[in-house]
């Protein structure tokens, strides 16, 4: 194997890499916020939680649709991967 493939390689993996780390901050904010928005829902801030849902929506949605138009399909699947990384990761970190 030449060291041009190698680098191709690793070049590959330290960009999905990459755009896995973003995508786990965008769930990190999508799915923090999440908590934030129930949390004004119960104490009877109709209009406000709704329209901070539809800004969770637009933001995260938003963000996936430019990153599969600007950069392709594997930013967007690594980025998307690391959105359910984060989802997982706030799930289990939620107090019980």
């Amino acid at each position: 194997m030449s060291h041009a493939v190698i680098y191709e390689y690793l070049s590959f993996i330290a960009g999905a890499s990459a755009w896995c780390v973003a995508g786990i901050l965008l769930g990190l904010v999508h799915f923090g916020s999440l908590r934030w928005n129930v949390r004004c829902l119960f104490c009877g801030k109709l209009f406000f939680s709704l329209g901070l849902q539809l800004l969770r929506f637009a933001l995260t949605g938003g963000a996936l649709a430019l990153v599969a138009k600007l950069f392709g399909a594997m930013p967007l699947l690594a980025g998307t991967l690391g959105l359910m990384a984060a989802r997982t990761g706030v799930l289990l970190l939620e107090p019980q």
